[in-house]
This record gives C-alpha cells, structure tokens and sequence, in this order.
C-alpha cells in the first residue's frame, strides 16, 4: 500500500487519541442509557467510528479506514471499556463498514458526502455485529428499525460530518500540509488557478 512512515506515525496517534476519547464515551453512556436505555442512547453512537473518516481523510489510502477503526477499538479495549472483547469485535465490523464506502468510490473521494457515507455503513456494519452477538436479534423489527436509523443518523453526524469538522479545523493550523489531504487540495488550487488565468 506504499505507506510512508510519517502516515503510520499520525494513523498511529489518531487511532490511540480516538481510542481514548471512545473509552471516555463508553462511560458516558452507562448514565445516559439508564436515563433513556439502550435504544435512545443509540443518539451517541457515532463517535464510535470517528476514527475510520479521521484518517482517511487525511491519509486517503485503501485500508486506512479500516485500521484506524481496529487500532482506536484495541485501545478503547486494553484502557478498559466495560463492554470488554465486544469494544473490538464490534471495531472490526465498523471498520469493514467504513472502508467500504471508500472502496465504492475506488478511493478517489474523499468529500462530505463519502465521509458520510462511512459513518452510515459503520453502523449497518455494527448492527450486523450487535445482532450476531449482542442480543438485538430479540428486539422487535420496529425497535430494530428505529435502533438501525438512530444508528445511522449518528454515524452521518457524528462520525462523517464531525470528521470532517475536525480535520479541516487541523488543516488550517498547518499540521497536515505533509500529508496527501492537503497535497490534494493544492493541486486543486493550481488546477482552478490556471483555468482562471486562461
């Protein structure tokens, strides 16, 4: 996949640093679940997969997605989630999720719209996990449902527009001039810079 070393490193402090935040976020929702139970708390589901567009995002390499998925899992898992094995098992299910909606689009795009798209499979891809394992086989088909689109919606937000968010809120600081997110977008600028000066 032709990685450079300084992509392994940032997929590398992103992953562990989403990871982090994941763990702090299963704590969360321990409260939140026992006020509103399980299906409503679906709502936080989301930033459960932020790591997958994080990365791809920048990195826009096939399988970045998927790894950072693992990676930001395995960490939540070895920090100490009470969901235990789960917390990685269930990574590795979004992380399928989330590649493939780069992989759709041969990983040429990487916008808002593919972002979005990868925080959405996440969830289909979580659901097929939760439903193999954790029980959400014996839900109704309307709680199901309603869980599924919860899910969903969450993953759009907070996983592919968040992302987003956040990545080109660092882009501005410089951090990732380096990096091929912003190689892109130059190339972009030049190309509309020539055009314009025709």
């Amino acid at each position: 996949m032709n990685w450079k070393m300084k992509e392994i490193v940032l997929t590398v402090i992103l992953s562990v640093s989403c990871g982090v935040i994941y763990l702090g976020w299963s704590t969360l929702w321990i409260p939140i679940s026992a006020l509103v139970g399980p299906v409503g708390a679906g709502f936080m589901f989301g930033i459960w997969v932020i790591a997958s567009p994080i990365v791809a995002y920048i990195i826009r390499k096939p399988g970045a997605a998927f790894i950072a998925e693992v990676m930001a899992a395995a960490v939540e898992l070895l920090t100490g989630s009470h969901f235990g094995l789960s917390a990685l098992l269930v990574g590795v299910f979004q992380g399928v999720g989330s590649e493939i909606a780069f992989a759709i689009f041969r990983y040429k795009h990487y916008n808002l719209v593919t972002l979005m798209l990868s925080g959405a499979f996440a969830a289909i891809a979580g659901m097929v996990y939760n439903l193999l394992a954790n029980g959400f086989g014996y839900y109704t088909s309307e709680v199901l449902l309603m869980t599924l689109g919860i899910h969903i919606i969450s993953g759009i937000i907070l996983g592919g527009w968040l992302a987003k968010v956040v990545v080109d809120a660092l882009a501005k600081t410089g951090v990732l001039d380096q990096y091929e997110l912003m190689k892109e977008k130059r190339k972009k600028d030049d190309i509309h810079g020539n055009i314009v000066g025709m």
